[in-house]
């Protein structure tokens, strides 16, 4: 079911690629850090970064790498040992998916020649959809911007699909799921997806990537979110999702099948990208 089919906005603002590496990191040496930062040559390297992109990094390609925190990941719903696996994640986004096709061959090629395997998921960025103007006035407009991995050093992955059910809805029914339910006495029953997570409004850095072509495909994801918080907030990110996930206070979740909870700690460099770095000293 392609957007256009679902009254879901179409036009795609962006692309993300999600690098999933599992290579232990006895394998993991110098030339191989050195190879890996070779790739990122001519792309903006989001760890260093305040703010939204400029227009001309956005054209050339951004990268961030994410060294897994192995401890605080967890399996869901749907299992996917190439993500949840993963040592390390590279992050790619940019305007066209052009600037990931050499860099992914050239990762791919690296890493399989140690022993190791890519794992590669994605999508592209979309506008607003389900929600209405007043909507994203109150979850999006004052959304906190991104920040440098000094700031923001936590990253997570969120990967996640929408059942048969959800996607044969009329359209106006999948809208309300986003807005608080109320009784015959107006009384509040559900806060709903927004009020859900509302309290990772100011602290949480949210990017959510939508399938490429069409939703409801079998063996794919739907949405994956990605998020980058301070160490600090990382407990309020752990009440966002619990709050979504409890479907008498949001019924939308119902309907959501979750790949792994990926999380990593964003770091500057692929020699930091292995927890056992001794290998890769110069």
């Amino acid at each position: 079911m392609t957007p256009a089919d679902l009254n879901l906005a179409s036009e795609v603002t962006g692309y993300q690629r999600f690098l999933f590496i599992s290579l232990p990191a006895r394998l993991a040496d110098r030339e191989l850090a050195m190879a890996v930062d070779h790739l990122g040559e001519g792309m903006e390297n989001m760890h260093e970064v305040e703010g939204t992109p400029s227009q001309e990094a956005f054209q050339r390609g951004r990268y961030q790498y994410l060294r897994a925190e192995k401890t605080l990941s967890q399996e869901r719903d749907l299992p996917h040992k190439g993500i949840s696996k993963a040592q390390a994640l590279i992050r790619l986004e940019a305007a066209s998916a052009e600037p990931f096709l050499h860099y992914e061959a050239g990762l791919r090629m690296r890493v399989e020649d140690r022993g190791g395997t890519v794992e590669a998921v994605g999508g592209v960025q979309r506008g607003r959809s389900y929600t209405s103007h007043a909507t994203y006035q109150f979850s999006n407009a004052p959304a906190l911007l991104p920040g440098s991995g000094s700031r923001f050093p936590l990253g997570v992955v969120t990967p996640l699909s929408k059942t048969k059910a959800w996607w044969e809805m009329d359209w106006m029914h999948r809208e309300s799921f986003f807005l608080p339910r109320y009784n015959s006495e107006e009384k509040q029953v559900a806060k709903g997806h927004t009020l859900a997570a509302a309290a990772g409004i100011p602290v949480l850095v949210r990017r959510l990537v939508h399938a490429p072509d069409s939703y409801g495909r079998e063996g794919h994801y739907d949405f994956l979110g990605y998020f980058e918080f301070a160490e600090e907030h990382a407990p309020i990110f752990r009440e966002v999702m619990a709050a979504l996930r409890n479907v008498q206070e949001n019924p939308e979740w119902n309907y959501v099948r979750e790949g792994p909870e990926w999380w990593g700690r964003r770091v500057g460099r692929a020699a930091q990208l292995w927890e056992d770095r001794s290998s890769i000293k110069a």
